[in-house]
């Protein structure tokens, strides 16, 4: 049997959490059975991947309404049997194109955040959130990474059966895999975040209160635009001394496995792959129950490796009380806290499954 064409869609080659997930699943997916084609709305962004040039179709586009047109001339030129998209302002103008154009290609989405909150917070959302009530229960298929999610999708009008839960993938080996552990030096709390410098991740939520905790220091790994308005908060509150900004750091691994504690007082998240890599560091998560997704790490919240709050108050007082790590001095790689988790291999491999399932259910169909 000839493999079937599928087309995997993503905006840029920007550093988060739904662009490396995606690119692992274009490493790790079963060549026999798929020929992909990775279609970029623009190369730009520090992510390097192990894909061949002649698999990347460049759009070149600086926004994706930009590229409609060459990407329905893609289509139309390869016709793929399946299109996985990955971000839901382009799910939702592939469905409306594909009734159009390509009415036998097969849709499915990957969400990479809870859809009801996230198009909350882009431009023109009333029309996006409209669009997406109207257009997703025509999907062929969506994956999930958490039940929270799978649950919202269904209230959206999506048939279950479309739907599959499929956790983010993690490389064990490689998060583990370094010489020595890195600490910011002195005595007390040491917490980091890893992540995009965006309103999403509510760094501004807690760096307010820094000022009135005792023996703590914030390292903060990442770049993104609301960099400025953080330093600025900084300045305000006079915590100069409490907070250490990275930037960018291509293996974050070692801070992470160094730090006491990391922290992500997001306002919203799918399934944040940086909790799932902190606890296969061994490092205890501290997190915001906005974050539903999490509540799917069950053994972990019962005990206590990751610390939900239901709100910044509960955060500020959990901080206030919280341990030092007992070899603070010289910090060690302490024993994985994630239990159960995907590989890189089996997340393909369960996405691969998934894909054909839907292919031979529309085949009968």
């Amino acid at each position: 049997m000839n493999p079937f064409t599928i087309f995997i869609l993503l905006p840029s080659f920007a550093n988060g959490g739904a662009e490396r997930v995606t690119l692992s699943l274009i490493e790790n997916l079963d060549k026999n059975t798929f020929d992909y084609f990775l279609l970029m709305q623009n190369i730009d962004g520090p992510l390097e991947c192990n894909i061949s040039k002649s698999k990347i179709i460049n759009l070149n586009a600086s926004k994706f309404r930009y590229s409609l047109f060459n990407l329905v001339k893609k289509i139309n030129e390869k016709k793929p049997k399946v299109i996985l998209s990955t971000f839901p302002h382009i799910t939702i103008f592939l469905l409306i194109f594909k009734k159009l154009f390509f009415p036998k290609t097969l849709l499915i989405a990957r969400e990479p955040n809870m859809p009801s909150i996230s198009l909350l917070h882009i431009p023109n959302s009333l029309i996006y959130r409209n669009l997406y009530k109207i257009c997703m229960p025509a999907i062929d298929g969506v994956i999930a990474s958490s039940t929270a999610m799978k649950k919202e999708l269904i209230i959206k009008g999506i048939d279950k059966r479309k739907i599959s839960i499929i956790s983010n993938p993690i490389n064990f080996k490689r998060i583990r895999y370094f010489k020595k552990t890195q600490r910011h030096k002195g005595k007390g709390l040491r917490i980091i975040f890893v992540g995009r410098l965006v309103y999403q991740k509510g760094l501004d939520r807690i760096l307010p209160f820094l000022n009135d905790i005792q023996n703590i220091h914030l390292t903060i790994i990442g770049e993104g635009k609301e960099k400025n308005n953080l330093m600025k908060i900084i300045q305000e509150k006079q915590i100069l001394d409490k907070v250490n900004f990275l930037g960018q750091v291509s293996f974050p691994y070692a801070y992470m496995a160094g730090a006491d504690y990391l922290i992500l007082p997001s306002r919203w998240e799918g399934l944040p792959n940086v909790v799932l890599e902190s606890l296969t560091l061994g490092t205890p998560v501290i997190a915001m129950e906005e974050i539903s997704g999490l509540k799917d790490l069950n053994i972990n919240i019962l005990n206590k490796s990751l610390m939900m709050c239901k709100d910044i108050e509960e955060m500020f007082n959990l901080l206030t009380n919280l341990p030092v790590r007992k070899d603070f001095k010289n910090p060690k790689l302490r024993v994985s806290l994630l239990k159960i988790y995907n590989t890189q291999m089996s997340y393909a491999r369960k996405v691969s499954n998934f894909i054909k399932e839907i292919i031979y259910a529309n085949k009968k169909n």
